[in-house]
């Protein structure tokens, strides 16, 4: 893995439809992806992001016949 293969805080926020703030919220109260910091700038491994969206798959709830 290269730093090229990185996704940048902005990037994964477009990708998300979310505002930049809102993925600094969410890293502050520990609910996003595991993150990599590289001085002030914030980045995201593709595979950590597909691990952690995996993590809160809901199967969808049986209806009643």
């Amino acid at each position: 893995m290269t730093i090229q293969d990185l996704i940048t805080e902005a990037d994964y926020a477009t990708a998300r439809g979310v505002s930049v703030r809102t993925v600094q919220r969410e890293r502050a109260q520990r609910i996003g992806p595991p993150f990599i910091k590289l001085g002030r700038n914030i980045f995201y491994r593709p595979q950590a992001i597909e691990n952690w969206l995996l993590e809160r798959e809901q199967a969808q709830p049986r209806a009643d016949a």
